[in-house]
């Protein structure tokens, strides 16, 4: 007996072990001989899926023509592992085996036929592609996606004519299930568009393109035409044509189909033109917050002037939520400064107003002198009028300009104050909250509390006198306040004397002097002989 008989005959042992390992000897030696053949495929039928395994890993590598018959029911195992090794020795046979692949097709369980689509993707020639693709129009949706996908791994091994040959097989297909009116031609085209995909041949674009775009065509073939296009693109960033469909897409009543173009969209650059940012500005609109969210943050993503555009408008929509989504896209974006500025004097929303300041700020410098004046001519006389929206205005150009800022509200203050304006008050107020406020503009702050005092001498109405604060500050830092009340017109004997009690009291000697004054300009008047009395009674100041 031969030494390759004598491997044979331990398949026939009692022993497992040496039955699998006999299978394994044999195929490592690539035997050949029909006895080798018929004694391995006998072992088909052990019902042990192990010993199963390695038998049809040992046909694969000698031949498995004649064991088809043993090898076919095994492609419906429970046992992944012999599933797969019956299809790799079915494939061995080569494209000879299709043919009877195309046969049992016409019965096969849905579970039977993945395994073949599978065993003829394997294969991967040109018949058996071909017959791969009419098996899509038989299969249901998985099995159809699994058989796409199969496909994959021999696509990525195939040279360019084996490739191109695929491209023209499935637009043929493709161009036949269009017609039929067969329920099952959706789940076929679906998987045949996600073979174009993995193709990855531009000359695949017009196609999938087509149906992407296609209104009539079901929401899940359009769905795989914009997941294949993605494939398709590779690496490119610029696609008008591809740009255009996925924005219709995205407006689609199908949400699926609408996420998936978002996502795709989300590669790409979009073009510049009208129609595209007409189409932006219907999405981000969408009654879908999620839709418009996700075009929200491509917009911010994208940048660019149009980008910009379409967010700004968007920060003045009555939505607030995509108001707030928008102006966080915005955040950073210098090409917006022009255009938030200008929705900052437009708007009449003080809301939406802080909003677009909040924005603007951290950007502020990169206005134009001329946006800055027009912006602070506004705010100054929103302000003057009581008007609302000025507080936005005047923050965004303080910290551009802080200079001008402070010019703007002295004048205002100074004008307001000589009309008698209240509101006076609190335009000096804003000045001297700032770092550009003089000791003058904070005496005539002072002095214009001090008109609104109600001049109470007693120890705790002058302890929160804000007046009287504002005015002690001033000396102490060595303000010339002596000089500055009797230069002030508003300033008379009644205030006169108020601020000289209170100092005197203080022991300051500036309370002397001012009720000295008072005696000399009032004389016998009531005020006069108040102050006269309370020289007579003061302390000396320390």
């Amino acid at each position: 007996m031969s030494e390759i008989g004598k491997i044979v005959g331990l398949l026939g042992d009692e022993a497992i072990e040496k039955q699998i390992a006999a299978a394994i000897v044999l195929g490592e030696l690539r035997a050949k001989g029909p006895e080798v053949t018929d004694a391995l495929a006998k072992k088909l039928d052990s019902g042990i899926p192990l010993l199963q395994h390695h038998v049809l890993e040992a046909l694969a590598r000698i031949g498995a023509k004649k064991a088809l018959p043993r090898i076919f029911p095994l492609l419906a195992a429970r046992e992944e592992d012999v599933r797969k090794s019956a299809a790799r020795a079915i494939a061995s046979v080569g494209e000879e085996v299709v043919p009877v692949i195309r046969a049992r097709m016409a019965t096969a369980t849905p579970e039977e036929h993945r395994a073949l689509d599978h065993v003829l993707a394997l294969l991967g020639g040109k018949d058996a592609f071909t017959a791969l693709l009419a098996g899509l129009a038989g299969s249901d949706g998985e099995a159809a996606k699994s058989a796409a996908i199969a496909m994959r791994q021999r696509i990525k091994e195939a040279d360019g004519n084996r490739r191109r040959s695929y491209l023209t097989e499935t637009e043929k297909f493709l161009e036949k299930q269009t017609k039929s009116k067969d329920k099952k031609s959706e789940a076929a085209m679906a998987a045949a568009i996600k073979i174009l995909g993995y193709l990855e041949d531009e000359k695949a674009m017009t196609t999938l393109l087509m149906y992407a775009r296609d209104a009539k065509s079901p929401p899940s073939v359009r769905q795989e035409a914009l997941i294949a296009l993605r494939f398709t693109l590779a690496e490119r960033k610029d696609a008008p044509k591809v740009v255009d469909v996925l924005l219709e897409c995205a407006g689609s009543p199908d949400r699926t189909l609408a996420h998936t173009a978002l996502h795709t969209l989300g590669s790409l650059n979009l073009p510049s033109t009208a129609a595209v940012t007409k189409h932006l500005e219907q999405l981000v609109a969408h009654p879908d917050l999620e839709r418009a969210r996700f075009v929200i943050d491509q917009l911010g993503r994208q940048g660019g002037a149009d980008a910009a555009k379409v967010l700004v408008k968007l920060m003045s929509a009555v939505d607030r939520r995509r108001a707030e989504l928008a102006a966080q896209a915005l955040t950073g974006k210098e090409e917006a400064v022009p255009l938030l500025a200008k929705a900052l004097l437009e708007t009449e929303d003080a809301d939406r107003g802080w909003m677009i300041r909040n924005v603007l700020r951290p950007s502020a410098k990169k206005m134009s002198p001329a946006v800055r004046k027009q912006l602070l001519e506004q705010a100054i006389e929103k302000l003057g009028d009581s008007a609302r929206g000025w507080e936005a205005m005047l923050d965004v150009v303080r910290d551009a300009d802080p200079d001008a800022v402070a010019k703007a509200l002295r004048e205002l203050g100074h004008k307001l104050r000589k009309k008698g304006d209240d509101k006076a008050a609190t335009v000096l107020g804003l000045l001297c909250r700032t770092d550009r406020a003089t000791d003058d503009d904070r005496y005539l702050l002072a002095s214009l509390e001090l008109g609104k005092s109600a001049k109470d001498t007693r120890p705790g109405a002058r302890a929160t006198d804000e007046a009287l604060r504002q005015l002690s500050t001033l000396l102490s830092r060595g303000y010339d306040l002596a000089g500055a009340l009797r230069k002030d017109r508003a300033v008379g004997p009644e205030e006169m004397y108020y601020l000289g009690f209170h100092f005197v009291e203080g022991r300051h000697p500036l309370g002397r002097e001012l009720l000295s004054e008072v005696v000399k300009k009032a004389g016998r008047a009531k005020v006069g002989q108040m102050a006269k009395n309370k020289l007579a009674l003061a302390p000396q100041a320390d």
